[in-house]
């Protein structure tokens, strides 16, 4: 549970905010697996703020800790009055709670929150910066953490994350004592891993009303994607290959080696917030374009504003002749799990075929052997002249489907096995179809299957399920009827 208390002339009440997993509403804040703690910090203060408008300052819990408004007063006020600005912290000195001034959400300063660390130390030094004010630092006899989980009660992912926020806040205090005007320098998302987190931040950033940031991190091989998708922020290009697949090194860890391969101009004139996965996105049902907005600034209050309640981008056809019907299969995503198994690969080829389409397999090889043309993705300009040249694209969970559904248009059968798809298909509507995961156990998103321990997953969709939305969406957007024996 989240929680603030408001404190208006000596009065103090309390308020209780939930991470949501699905119903949105003025207590229930949008579960975001790309925002810091110091991102939910920000935001139970906005809406502290917002609930109780005459405040003269507000104590906010540590969004790591569960902790009830109740529970939290009792523990802030106990000893009459607090000063302001103020840190509670533990015996051994984790920070439990927040003393803030209201006019810290007034005076365009608030976003800075977001690169708090939630060492006690570090984040005192910070906040002088932000209020202008000494810190005080308050112990309790409680020992809130005598040491991090792997995942908090509130679905904090550790391991070397909290290492990652420290390194971010430790860079802030420094640009602070180097910079006077340090208050006018805009934030930079650090998310530049992988393809698709590059295009979500991007379509994030076209979407989100209240932005909190300048710029995006970006690793140099994704920077068509950045650009072709449209946005609203900066690039800040990274220098340095993608973070590899294979979990030899954690997101903090790439982050922290990433900072000294950025250029040193973009350093002094840019705030780098650490926005990779700080909790597990599976968890949640909401779509990572919104989880990108929502770290960005965006509020999103209510289900209306988000992305499934938007507009899908204009239905782009292929203008060749639908006879053949060519059909472009992207099968194998970002590891082994997320590949589409090979036997059901090699049915729904030859089938596809057999009933007379031209088909067209992205970066397998070996599917050559039953008869299908063989191409590589590349970059954003080669994968739109493939759609363009192809009626159906058919897609796992990957960048190729993403682009395909939210900046071309084109029309796309979406395929999930380890993944969730309302974490990251498309809105329903004309030119999309999503034959739905064989078992309830998607979600997983595990490296292997967590049941059997195999790297192929045996949750995709059957060859006969995606032939028969091939079909469908061929009818629907053709108006073509397939041909042969189906043998």
């Amino acid at each position: 549970m989240l929680c603030s208390i408001a404190i208006t002339g000596g009065r103090a009440e309390s308020f209780d905010f939930v991470f949501s997993k699905g119903e949105l509403s003025p207590n229930a804040i949008f579960d975001s697996a790309t925002s810091p703690p110091g991102r939910y910090l920000l935001e139970v203060g906005r809406r502290t703020v917002k609930a109780a408008a005459a405040c003269d300052a507000l104590v906010i819990g540590n969004p790591i800790l569960p902790m009830s408004g109740a529970t939290l007063a009792k523990l802030a006020l106990s000893e009459g009055s607090l000063p302001v600005p103020a840190l509670i912290c533990d015996e051994a000195h984790f920070p439990i709670a927040y003393a803030l001034p209201r006019e810290l959400f007034e005076n365009g300063r608030d976003r800075f929150l977001n690169l708090l660390s939630t060492v006690s130390l570090f984040d005192a030094r910070f906040l002088e910066f932000l209020t202008g004010k000494q810190v005080a630092r308050l112990n309790t006899k409680l020992n809130a953490v005598t040491a991090l989980p792997k995942v908090s009660p509130q679905g904090f992912v550790f391991d070397e994350n909290p290492s990652a926020w420290k390194v971010q806040c430790v860079n802030a205090i420094s640009l602070m004592e180097r910079r006077q005007d340090w208050p006018s320098l805009p934030l930079a998302a650090h998310h530049p891993n992988h393809a698709g987190d590059v295009l979500f931040f991007s379509l994030a950033s076209q979407l989100t009303k209240t932005l909190d940031y300048g710029a995006h991190v970006v690793c140099s091989s994704y920077v068509d994607i950045f650009h072709d998708c449209g946005n609203r922020l900066e690039p800040i290009v990274l220098d340095m290959a993608p973070l590899s697949r294979d979990g030899r090194v954690s997101d903090a860890k790439y982050f922290i080696q990433s900072i000294p391969h950025l250029p040193r101009e973009d350093l002094e004139n840019h705030f780098i917030v650490f926005s990779r996965f700080s909790k597990n996105y599976s968890a949640t049902p909401f779509h990572l374009i919104d989880h990108a907005r929502f770290a960005l600034g965006d509020p999103i209050s209510s289900f209306g504003e988000t992305l499934y309640r938007q507009k899908s981008p204009p239905l782009r056809r292929c203008p060749l002749p639908t006879a053949p019907l060519r059909v472009l299969l992207q099968l194998s995503g970002g590891w082994p799990l997320k590949t589409y198994p090979e036997p059901k690969r090699r049915v729904l080829i030859q089938a596809l075929r057999a009933f007379g389409c031209q088909v067209t397999v992205l970066d397998l090889e070996d599917a050559a052997r039953d008869g299908a043309a063989i191409e590589q993705a590349g970059n954003t300009r080669k994968l739109s002249g493939l759609l363009h040249d192809h009626h159906i694209f058919v897609s796992v969970d990957s960048f190729p489907l993403h682009y395909a559904c939210h900046v071309v248009g084109h029309p796309t059968v979406a395929l999930f096995g380890p993944s969730s798809p309302s974490n990251s298909d498309a809105p329903r509507g004309v030119g999309y179809r999503l034959p739905l995961p064989s078992l309830p156990c998607y979600g997983c998103a595990g490296p292997a299957c967590p049941i059997n321990g195999k790297t192929s997953c045996d949750n995709y969709p059957g060859p006969e399920a995606i032939l028969t939305a091939i079909f469908e969406l061929a009818d629907e957007v053709y108006e073509f009827q397939p041909t042969g024996d189906g043998k």
